[in-house]
């Protein structure tokens, strides 16, 4: 199983409270002669703290918290006669628990009335805690959660956090774990799936989702740019490795989408022709294009306009190398490349192979990497020219691994903003390299800008011998949930 913790929400997701929420806001307005409000404007108005929500449909008079709490949970507790789990609650609960699944619920609701609660609906033996607030202000769960986590040294990576609203997306990212959102709570449907995560319609989904095995890959290079295993290498080798899907994203190439595409006919494998564009913005940053139609004609001349540049760049790289004294031609790196394409990762090869650094990575930390001695800038394409170009040839746009921009929280919140304004749907919110901080920040980013996950290892080969495909450096692990979300996705756009 691929989780082994599971956190919890409570109402509307394990107790399916909504329209009983509705129904008890709807009896203090009526209490007040106030117009009632529908089930969509609660859906939109819900937030956390909830005086946020009351300020909807309050004046700033009215905003007597202490009493409109006490005047919600008299009614929430004389509706708990027709109030029920969710769908087939207890049957999800109690085969999690069969798996192996420890189970916690976090919730706004107090400890005392959740663990009542869980006694009432029969379902108290399945939980191996229950953290809730110490007051009825439904007050942040992030904190608690946190301390939760601490307390109990939880490995994020093994872990999951299933809710319904937007406040429970924000308290999964602040713990850097994988979140899924159920559509029948407290937010619905349409802003939960336009929220970025993983979403499903019912607990049964929940179920297949956590139960489920299957690994994709979206982030891949073979010999038509800097990787070492030909396109169909690359499909026998996922195959092999047991992956579900997987994507080839050359940089700055569609040449060998047509040679995978043949190579992943009559395979147990989904197949998704990709690109990962590198762009001049002054910094590291990469853009990746997944479900392209590769033959666009716009796509192929932003392709071609990169050629030209990108040998032009690789030569300065090269004759910096040599004015610091290396023993290296641009024709080595060419032989090495065996194509048209020469890449920094070849360059930092042969530095290795005759001795001058340990490995690949030693030569960008040294010499070829962001604002090293030998980093030659990127003339090539904007961002925004990749984005437009990826958008055009149907395709969808994420920012590849984040980090390697050296961009601080506010510099990366700016250039996330910006390059949203241009089309791009997301972020690699998997990423081989990436640190429990790293998820942290990463994925809450995405979601203040509404921005969904992609991820891969970013596997070359022999070019990066300790990047394995579809785990990385050994434990990454994207669902295929996340491939489900993003095609769902796709056929919005």
């Amino acid at each position: 199983m691929r989780y082994h913790n599971i956190l919890w929400d409570w109402n509307g997701t394990l107790i399916d409270d909504a329209v009983t929420s509705l129904d008890c806001v709807n009896d203090m307005l009526t209490e007040m002669s106030k117009p009632l409000i529908t089930l969509e404007q609660y859906y939109t108005y819900v937030e956390t703290p909830i005086i946020g929500f009351y300020k909807h449909i309050l004046t700033e008079d009215e905003l007597d918290f202490p009493t409109i709490s006490k005047s919600f949970h008299e009614s929430y507790n004389k509706r708990l006669s027709t109030t029920n789990l969710a769908d087939n609650a207890l049957n999800v609960l109690k085969t999690l628990k069969n798996n192996g699944a420890k189970q916690y619920i976090i919730t706004a609701t107090k400890e005392e009335s959740a663990r009542n609660l869980t006694i009432k609906y029969g379902v108290n033996e399945y939980f191996d805690g229950i953290f809730g607030a110490d007051n009825t202000l439904a007050e942040s769960k992030v904190e608690r959660a946190l301390k939760f986590f601490n307390d109990n040294n939880i490995n994020p990576s093994d872990t999951v956090f299933i809710g319904d609203t937007l406040h429970d997306l924000e308290t999964a990212n602040a713990l850097g774990v994988d979140c899924i959102l159920v559509t029948f709570g407290h937010q619905g449907k349409t802003i939960v799936e336009n929220s970025g995560t993983v979403t499903a319609d019912s607990l049964d989904e929940i179920l297949s989702i956590i139960l489920d095995e299957r690994a994709v890959d979206f982030h891949t290079h073979s010999t038509f740019s800097d990787g070492t295993f030909t396109p169909t290498d690359l499909i026998n080798h996922a195959v092999e490795v047991g992956l579900s899907a997987i994507a080839l994203t050359d940089h700055d190439t569609v040449n060998g989408i047509n040679e995978a595409i043949e190579a992943s006919k009559d395979k147990n494998i989904e197949f998704i022709p990709g690109i990962e564009f590198s762009v001049a913005d002054g910094t590291e940053i990469h853009i990746i294009g997944l479900f392209i139609d590769h033959e666009n004609k716009t796509l192929l001349d932003v392709i071609n306009k990169t050629r030209s540049q990108r040998e032009a760049r690789m030569k300065g790289v090269i004759e910096k190398l040599q004015n610091t004294g290396f023993d290296i031609t641009y024709r080595e790196a060419q032989e090495l490349a065996g194509g048209d394409f020469v890449g920094r990762a070849h360059i930092a090869h042969i530095l290795m192979d005759k001795g001058y650094v340990s490995t690949v990575k030693e030569a960008f930390d040294k010499y070829i990497g962001l604002n090293k001695p030998c980093y030659v800038e990127k003339k090539e394409i904007t961002p925004k020219d990749a984005i437009t170009a990826i958008r055009s040839a149907g395709g969808l746009a994420f920012l590849a691994h984040l980090h390697q921009t050296k961009f601080d929280f506010n510099q990366l919140d700016k250039l996330l903003g910006e390059l949203k304004s241009y089309g791009l749907n997301g972020i690699e919110g998997y990423y081989t390299e990436y640190t429990d901080e790293h998820i942290k920040e990463f994925r809450t980013l995405a979601q203040k800008h509404n921005l969904f996950y992609s991820g891969g290892s970013d596997f070359h080969g022999s070019m990066k011998p300790t990047v394995k495909l579809k785990s990385g450096y050994s434990d990454l692990h994207i669902p295929y949930s996340i491939f489900t979300t993003l095609k769902r996705l796709k056929s919005k756009n």
